[in-house]
């Protein structure tokens, strides 16, 4: 392969010295000063200063890499460095465009900026937060320290209460820690026992920080809800917690009984508690709004009770994939690393499952419910039809070895594809943790009926559970459990112009004077009298 050519530097003797006022090599190529009058006046080089730099530069780089280098170092705003901006820049490129185009788009590149330093935001509030709750809690054993213990005893760290639990647990039987240990993932922690959270964004990882982030902003904005009592507020909310789960469960799939850590589901366990108390501050200040006519209509464009139900709906979901996860991911011994068993349901599963499921019981649990009252009624009743679908599809998948609803053929005919056929360990993990929730839904729903409801209307109530469960297990149109409805949030009624460049300078006026309904003869008859009377006083 021929060798490059190396680029060829001009070399001055002591006999051919170039003078001070012709300078060798000032009188540029033709092709250079092309390039030069191609560059903007305000970004281009003295190149007659550096004429050999500049001949360097042009035998390594292009014309355009050159220019390419130019335009950036005058777009970069001055506050950002260039590794910065370079950065950014990659970000923009777009597949489907041309290198000539290839430009960073300042609307995008401000809005990255804008959520890396939000995100930066919230976790230096969550440090902040826990550095002050520990200094609290440093402070408490010198104000109540009792009069038999003259002197004073530090607080243990985290680090040494995990070790002497753990000293401790060691002396008990197995049995018994055993038991212990499912008693501390099925217990939520109390809302007001803040004890360990301090914990959460100090000494561990980035996923520990990102659980106590939603800790923190969850709680935040649950004790701003009683003060702003905004419907709109709580839909925020329920989303947000949401979001919570979905970031969060995912860094910890892979945690299972055999190998979970404490301060593990210490994390998970104190935001699962915030997210359940979150849902019942949110029920709370809906129905203080349902007590009103105009409140009534704020709750239901909120949309309160179609987010609820859709909460519990994206659980069962996230429950359903796990799951599935669980059962296709090889289930290993503790002793062998590479010997496949078959084990039961009850171990070896993922905890997070556990989870799911207990929030979802606790979210119930938590909210006090209330007899004869409609907007509890209308939240039970759809949180139960999303929880009789899941089960009925459950039962279809045992039954049929499909989902005989979700059929399209004509009377839901069952197409019989091996394909869709669940494993026994997946139809064992969803129904352990389905039938308590269903069993819990099911007693909230008979509560909220109110006292002593006739047996026509008992009777009524059964027959449409039933339907729902039919419908879901074999499709069918029987009347059953009404879903939430979403109500669509009102559009911006804006004339349509036609003709004319939507957003731009002739549009705007001509939308503004046909949304205020602006006449010219009537702005004319207006002005004549406005100045009438200006005249006259």
């Amino acid at each position: 392969m021929p060798a490059a050519k190396k680029a060829k530097t001009p070399k001055l003797n002591d006999k051919e010295k170039p003078k001070d006022d012709d300078p060798k090599g000032s009188k540029s190529t033709p092709k250079v000063q092309d390039f030069i009058s191609a560059i903007e006046p305000n970004v281009q080089t003295e190149v007659s200063a550096a004429p050999p730099v500049l001949h360097q530069l042009l035998q390594c780089f292009s014309e355009e890499q050159i220019a390419l280098v130019l335009s950036i170092l005058k777009a970069k705003p001055d506050e950002i460095s260039i590794k910065d901006y370079l950065d950014e820049f990659r970000e923009s490129i777009k597949l489907e465009e041309s290198r000539s185009n290839r430009i960073v788009d300042s609307g995008e590149f401000w809005k990255r900026r804008f959520e890396s330093q939000c995100i930066l935001t919230d976790e230096l509030q969550t440090r902040i937060a826990s550095l002050q709750k520990r200094l609290r809690r440093c402070r408490i054993p010198s104000m109540t320290s009792s009069s038999e213990d003259s002197g004073e005893e530090e607080i243990p760290s985290i680090a040494q209460r995990s070790s002497e639990s753990h000293n401790d647990q060691s002396l008990k039987p197995a049995r018994k820690k055993k038991r212990k240990r499912y008693e501390s993932l099925d217990t939520v922690p109390n809302e007001d026992d803040e004890m360990g959270t301090d914990a959460l964004a100090l000494a561990y990882n980035h996923d520990h920080m990102m659980v106590a982030t939603y800790l923190y902003r969850i709680n935040r904005i649950r004790r701003s809800l009683h003060a702003e009592s905004a419907p709109a507020s709580c839909r925020k909310l329920i989303e947000l917690s949401w979001k919570a789960i979905s970031d969060c469960l995912p860094k910890y799939i892979g945690v299972r009984e055999t190998n979970y850590h404490t301060k593990d589901v210490k994390c998970l366990a104190h935001l699962m508690s915030e997210i359940a108390g979150c849902h019942k501050s949110c029920v709370e200040v809906s129905s203080e709004h349902y007590k009103t006519i105009a409140g009534r209509e704020l709750v239901r464009k909120a949309n309160i009770i179609h987010s609820l139900c859709s909460f519990f709906d994206k659980a069962l979901n996230e429950m359903h994939s796990l799951c599935i996860t669980k059962a296709k991911l090889p289930i290993r011994s503790a002793n062998s690393i590479s010997d496949r068993v078959e084990i039961s349901a009850d171990s070896d599963e993922p905890m997070m499952v556990r989870f799911v499921a207990n929030l979802m019981i606790g979210i119930l649990r938590k909210i006090s419910w209330q007899e004869e009252n409609d907007l509890h009624k209308q939240m039970i009743e759809g949180i139960l039809a999303i929880i009789l679908n899941h089960i009925g599809r459950l039962i279809s998948y045992i039954v049929f070895k499909e989902d005989v609803a979700a059929s399209k053929l004509p009377g839901n005919i069952t197409s019989r594809d091996p394909s869709l056929n669940s494993t026994k360990n997946e139809s064992s993990l969803k129904s352990k943790y389905l039938i308590h929730i269903l069993e819990m839904a099911l007693k909230i729903q008979k509560e909220t009926m109110g006292v002593g409801p006739t047996e026509e209307l008992l009777q009524k109530a059964k027959r449409r559970i039933q339907n729902t469960l039919k419908n879901s297990i074999i499709g069918g149109g029987l009347l059953g459990l009404k879903l939430p409805d979403q109500i669509p949030e009102e559009p911006i009624d804006i004339p349509e112009l036609k003709g004319l460049e939507m957003y731009g300078e002739e549009w705007t006026v001509q939308c503004v004077f046909t949304m205020i309904e602006m006449d010219e003869g009537e702005e004319g008859e207006e002005g004549e009298e406005v100045g009438g009377e200006g005249v006259l006083g």
